[in-house]
């Protein structure tokens, strides 16, 4: 009883700060509202008595005050003000924590036509609400705004799908110019890779027919004499052990090592391994300074593809100490600091 004798109280005193016979009606929905500040507003209806067109008006504030400082009727034959006055304000000490509802009656001139889109325009410190006055043209408004909001969420949603599309194009546009760009760098590569092959097939081919060349010059500067003296040598070698056979054999080798052991035999021989070899010779002596003569004849017999028995009867050593005196030279030539020393011992 006492909470309506309040409510009562309070509307008699917004009626009269409503002015005329325009008067507002208060009700506290919830006593106890809590969430963000919200403010609602809607059409009521309206009627046509007592010479004067009624609107009605509903405002719903929860913890949100409100001041209304003009209101208006617009219709198609003209702007009609409230036949008195109407201002309101929504104190934040009568809202706040609650929940409260105004019905706002506001009287303007009688109007006996209504059309949907007549409507009131209140002017709040929150901005200009408007309102239809009658419930076709309220319902009207709802399915425009809801039209509108629909379409603006359609235009986003296919903006939004546009976008996704243009990603999309995007993201496969890349893939397609990375795979591309992978295939003509896997292509290229192969095709490094193919050139490489062929020159080294080339190379290979060409080292061949220079070693294959070298020997037929070799065979050609030592002719038959070559022939039977790795015969000699190996003959010798064989029977080493008869006194007899030595002897008749050494005479006949001596006089073939002392043809081939000549500067001018040993000089054309290592033109021709340099001619066929990539000049190995002269490099060695440009990048080995340290070795003696006896070595580089040791290697040219060797670069010129001689056996071991025939490098050792040119050189005047045992079969045993041409091993020790090769792998002493490899391991010379290795720990030195020369450029082609891989090389080098590759070809010995």
């Amino acid at each position: 009883m006492l909470s309506r004798i309040i409510l009562f109280l309070l509307a008699l005193t917004l009626g009269i700060q409503a002015m005329g016979k325009n008067s507002v009606t208060v009700e506290v929905v919830d006593e106890n509202a809590t969430g963000a500040p919200e403010l609602e507003l809607s059409t009521h209806g309206l009627s046509n008595m007592e010479d004067c067109t009624t609107i009605r008006l509903g405002l719903t504030s929860k913890s949100a005050p409100l001041q209304i400082f003009k209101v208006e009727l617009r219709t198609r034959n003209g702007v009609y003000e409230p036949t008195e006055p109407f201002s309101f304000s929504i104190d934040s000490a009568d809202v706040n924590g609650k929940k409260v509802e105004y019905i706002m009656s506001i009287d303007f001139p009688q109007l006996f036509v209504f059309y949907t889109d007549d409507k009131v325009v209140m002017s709040t410190d929150r901005g200009v609400f408007e309102f239809r006055t009658t419930r076709e043209g309220a319902l009207e408004r709802n399915i425009s705004l809801m039209k509108t909001d629909y379409e603006s969420k359609l235009e986003v949603s296919r903006k939004e799908t546009s976008n996704a599309w243009t990603i999309l194009a995007v993201i496969l546009a890349a893939v397609a110019v990375c795979g591309a760009l992978a295939a003509w760098l896997v292509k290229r590569r192969f095709l490094k890779k193919k050139r490489e092959m062929q020159e080294m097939s080339m190379l290979v081919a060409e080292r061949t027919a220079r070693n294959e060349e070298l020997r037929q010059k070799v065979d050609s500067l030592y002719g038959s004499r070559l022939d039977t003296l790795n015969l000699l040598c190996n003959e010798y070698f064989d029977r080493n052990d008869s006194p007899q056979m030595r002897v008749t054999l050494y005479n006949e080798v001596e006089k073939q090592i002392l043809a081939l052991r000549d500067s001018k035999s040993v000089e054309a021989l290592q033109d021709m391994v340099n001619i066929y070899v990539d000049n190995i010779l002269v490099k060695v002596t440009e990048q080995l300074p340290t070795l003696s003569k006896a070595d580089v004849k040791f290697l040219t017999y060797l670069y010129a593809g001689f056996s071991p028995r025939a490098v050792c009867i040119f050189t005047d050593i045992k079969i045993k100490n041409f091993y020790n005196r090769r792998l002493r030279l490899k391991e010379r030539i290795l720990s030195s600091d020369a450029p082609d020393r891989e090389w080098f011992v590759s070809k010995m």
